[in-house]
């Protein structure tokens, strides 16, 4: 197998940031943007998804993050059973994200339920009835102004991103995904760039219909698409997570600014601890202080009141990482599963270890 070694190449930059912006771009468009031939734009990102250095995949849009129940989990674990906690999640579709971290907490979890007692029964008898928890602090998202689909790597030109964006989405439907949806959704989680005939057989529908379905989807925002690349190979190795407090009326002007710095991964008005949660991809440990310092003179009472940095991802939204940080493999996002309770058999395994 090729070795990339510690950064990718040129042309796997421009490949990842052209997908970024359109994920299901034909080989043909993709490869004219980047005026390489389509079969090796084509044979680049086999190679990229195959290693694990970047991969699509879909999810329901910002709207539905906040309608379906969309949670950070602060979770608190004895020391020797950390690793054995963050195993015991990986598998869950509800526990989209695992991140090992310092700070205020051992594990963060990126929790996903399609409803508020979905996730209470996920909370009370699936995480924090696990051996080796020994709290948890949970912050609901009731607003999400920006996540993971819309951060760049920048590697290619106006023009180029310009041909890419096309036209702007009508947006003349409503926001929904449907029951009917939800075997489409989970399949593209696992491949956001399958083709119709292969969402076809994952989902029992004829090609046209999951064509209609997709395009329903994609035209309402009610589905996103999401090209991801290994963070230890990005050129930002840190990520961190900031807990903000601000004063009600000036939340709405904080989260634009800092939607928009370039920095940013995820800004969520939540429930809990804070107003908000800022979670920053950086080139090192070093810039934290130096943004967190800008982000209190840019607006004005902001404090942050607590940061988490992340150690390593264990999983980033329904992918199961390696240590170095490549996709190992992917768990679908099937939030609609009903969560399982650790079985009185893993219980006592784990008290064994």
């Amino acid at each position: 197998m090729h070795e990339t070694g510690n950064a990718l190449r040129e042309l796997d930059l421009a490949l990842i940031n052209a997908l970024q912006i359109a994920p299901r771009a034909p080989w043909r468009l993709i490869g004219e943007v980047l005026e390489v031939n389509p079969v090796t734009a084509a044979r680049h990102w086999e190679r990229l998804s195959t290693e694990g250095l970047a991969w699509v995949t879909a999810y329901g849009a910002p709207s539905l993050m906040r309608s379906m129940s969309f949670a950070l989990v602060a979770v608190h674990c004895t020391a020797d059973r950390v690793h054995d906690v963050a195993a015991a999640l990986a598998d869950d579709p509800q526990a989209v994200t695992i991140a090992h971290t310092v700070g205020t907490c051992d594990l963060l979890v990126t929790v996903w339920t399609p409803d508020l007692p979905t996730l209470s029964h996920y909370l009370l008898r699936r995480l924090n009835a696990l051996p080796g928890v020994v709290s948890s602090r949970t912050s609901v998202a009731n607003e999400m102004f920006v996540e993971g689909s819309h951060w760049r790597l920048g590697s290619l030109s106006p023009a180029q991103r310009h041909r890419l964006q096309g036209g702007s989405p009508s947006r003349t439907r409503v926001a929904e995904l449907r029951p009917e949806d939800r075997r489409l959704a989970v399949a593209l989680s696992r491949d956001g760039r399958a083709s119709y005939e292969e969402l076809a057989t994952a989902t029992g529908a004829s090609p046209s219909t999951v064509r209609r379905r997709l395009y329903r989807l994609l035209d309402s925002g009610a589905l996103t698409l999401r090209c991801e690349v290994s963070r230890s190979f990005s050129g930002r190795p840190v990520s961190a997570t900031l807990w903000i407090d601000v004063p009600h009326h000036a939340l709405a002007d904080a989260a634009a600014h800092l939607a928009g710095l370039p920095q940013t991964r995820m800004c969520a008005a939540v429930v809990g601890h804070s107003d908000l949660a800022l979670t920053v991809w950086l080139r090192s440990v070093e810039e934290l202080q130096p943004l967190e310092m800008e982000i209190a003179a840019a607006v004005p009472n902001l404090v942050v009141a607590e940061r988490t940095l992340t150690l390593r991802h264990v999983k980033l939204m329904g992918r199961v990482l390696r240590d170095d940080g490549r996709a190992a493999r992917a768990v679908p996002l099937d939030i609609w599963r009903h969560p399982v309770p650790p079985t009185l058999e893993s219980r006592l395994t784990l008290h064994q270890r």
